[in-house]
């Protein structure tokens, strides 16, 4: 029996794509889809997420990872408003040496505020470098508390270990830390560091900005 010639496709009436139309959620059984998107649109509120945590591990749980953020915070922020202040005043100094009348003598960090403002790209510029000192100076604690945050959701499911084991409470502080250098060492402790340095600068900036220029309007 002869078989029929085949089909050459008319590209003008149906151009030629290189997009694969058979999609991978179309593979799927039309139940699993539906469980899928169900799933998606019944992620748990705030409320929610707050009480299965008290159930599961009691008030004890809503202060996990508090220690590291204790460090980050009080260490940081006196980083960050130090350094703010060091680069301004190097920058004020710059300026005002550079406009004072020549044979005068003064010292570079030592500026006079009397009437000496910073100028918005000085408080930007500051406020930028500070910002990176402030997540470069103690970011391995940042990096220690979001372990300790996320061990037990990202904890693979073991059906050969026993229950006692796995309602096992996180560790401290320090044993987080030496584990995470045990295994991939400084590099570990820093890893994300170059993101979080570049949200930062831009963000640091922009509040110094503000709180300059509040600062000089209403001081």
């Amino acid at each position: 029996m002869l078989t029929a010639p085949p089909r050459i496709p008319d590209f003008k009436t149906h151009p030629p794509t290189f997009i694969h139309t058979t999609s991978v959620d179309s593979t799927l059984p039309r139940q699993h889809r539906h469980t899928a998107s169900q799933r998606f649109r019944e992620l748990p509120g705030p409320l929610a997420i707050v009480s299965n945590t008290v159930r599961v591990s009691g008030l004890k749980g809503l202060w996990v990872g508090h220690v590291a953020t204790i460090i980050r915070e009080t260490g940081g922020t006196g980083a960050w408003f130090m350094s703010k202040d060091f680069f301004a005043s190097l920058l004020l100094a710059r300026r005002t040496q550079t406009s004072s009348l020549p044979g005068t003598q003064s010292s570079f960090t030592e500026v006079p505020r009397d009437n000496v403002e910073l100028l918005p790209w000085e408080s930007a510029l500051s406020g930028a470098l500070a910002g990176a000192i402030y997540r470069l100076s103690l970011y391995p604690a940042d990096t220690v508390k979001s372990v300790i945050q996320t061990a037990d959701d990202l904890r693979l499911p073991d059906t050969f270990t026993p229950s006692e084991r796995l309602l096992k409470r996180p560790g401290s502080f320090w044993q987080t830390a030496k584990a995470m250098y045990k295994a991939r060492g400084v590099r570990g402790l820093y890893a994300g560091c170059g993101m979080t340095v570049a949200r930062a600068v831009p963000s640091s900036a922009i509040v110094f900005v503000v709180y300059d220029g509040l600062t000089q309007r209403f001081a």
